[in-house]
């Protein structure tokens, strides 16, 4: 079989790069020898990262050619339709949709995250497109909630784990550590927290919080503390802010990972600080504890699957606070390993069944 699959691919996000690294490992697990086409910003930088096929995202010409003798139309996953980082995402990543089913091709919707939907117009072409779908899986109840609230009623539809749940680190406990060393930066004998932090204008004073409590995971347990930044162009400038402020010693990441790679720092990670919603996935899906800051709906949706509450939040933005949700989770280090570990393994699974439905979606449409 065929699949082209849509996405927010070759933007130097890690978790996006494993949401394609999942998908595309699930895929063919569910459909050996199938053949892979990735619609991505940089499709040098996908070829070379995932080893698959892929095309300008804003090529339309060859993405048509694509489209031509594909079995299936993916989009997803991760949180395209929404309109909070752009008022244009929702009407490209539904445009590719319509292209689609003009080809007269099935469309499956891969574990997407859904909203939030402030504009009407969006809400218009999300009921309008989405129900031209053939299949629309959704990572959590309350992307289906919304999915129902504006009336997706013709496709079937189902709740299943992100697809990073199924991923795999690379091969070995201590291999993060390794790439740490190998980076210059000191790691081992010591406890590890690996933080994630991005831009949040809407809760001032977040970075001082932060990096308070940084310095005190590094005065009180002699941590060494590491800033991944999860999406290169946005993050860099917060994990450095973070550092400069910071009055001990602490480092950021600066160099090339696969999304294998930094989930084996996350699996080496004694504790976590995680702001963005896939270095928190990584985190349950290896055991790691950690404190989230959570600045949008789909954390909120994470938290509730893992059982943890943030440490700051939309509605809760009492940074003052934050150092105590820092010290209670690290005393509780053990109980949260214990729960993330009984729980990755369901999540896990639920992410891979997502490929045997896309699979069943194709093998549906190409019968006589």
């Amino acid at each position: 079989m065929k699949f082209v699959i849509s996405g927010y691919f070759g933007f130097q996000n890690i978790g996006d790069e494993a949401i394609l690294a999942a998908m595309i490992e699930h895929l063919r697990e569910a459909d050996h020898g199938s053949e892979i086409v990735a619609l991505s910003k940089d499709p040098i930088l996908t070829q070379r990262l995932h080893n698959v096929s892929a095309v300008n995202r804003n090529d339309i010409f060859g993405i048509s050619r694509e489209l031509r003798d594909a079995d299936l139309f993916i989009s997803g996953g991760g949180s395209l339709l929404q309109d909070v980082t752009s008022p244009r995402s929702v009407p490209y990543y539904l445009g590719l949709v319509t292209l689609a089913k003009a080809m007269k091709k099935p469309v499956f919707f891969y574990a997407q995250g859904i909203g939030p939907l402030n504009l009407k117009f969006s809400r218009f072409l999300v009921k309008t497109v989405g129900n031209l779908a053939d299949t629309i899986t959704v990572r959590d109840v309350q992307s289906l909630a919304l999915l129902q609230s504006i009336g997706i009623t013709r496709p079937e539809m189902h709740v299943a784990a992100d697809p990073v749940f199924g991923l795999e680190p690379c091969s070995g406990r201590g291999k993060g550590r390794d790439f740490l060393q190998a980076c210059e930066i000191p790691a081992k004998g010591c406890p590890l927290v690996i933080v994630s932090v991005r831009p949040w204008l809407a809760v001032p004073g977040y970075i001082q919080a932060v990096a308070s409590a940084c310095d005190h995971l590094v005065k009180t347990q002699g941590a060494v503390i590491v800033y991944v930044p999860f999406h290169k162009a946005q993050d860099v400038p917060i994990c450095q802010a973070c550092v400069e402020v910071m009055q001990e010693r602490a480092y950021m990441w600066d160099c090339a990972g696969s999304p294998r790679e930094i989930m084996s720092l996350m699996e080496d990670a004694d504790f976590a600080i995680g702001m963005r919603y896939h270095s928190l996935v990584f985190a349950v899906a290896t055991g790691t504890p950690f404190v989230a800051l959570s600045y949008d709906p789909k954390v909120d949706g994470l938290l509730s699957i893992a059982g943890e509450k943030p440490g700051l939040s939309r509605s809760e933005r009492d940074v003052g606070s934050f150092l105590g949700h820092v010290k209670d989770a690290w005393n509780r280090r053990e109980e949260m390993k214990s729960s993330f570990l009984a729980l990755a393994p369901k999540l896990g699974e639920s992410a891979k069944h997502v490929a045997h439905l896309a699979v069943n979606t194709a093998q549906k449409r190409s019968r006589p």
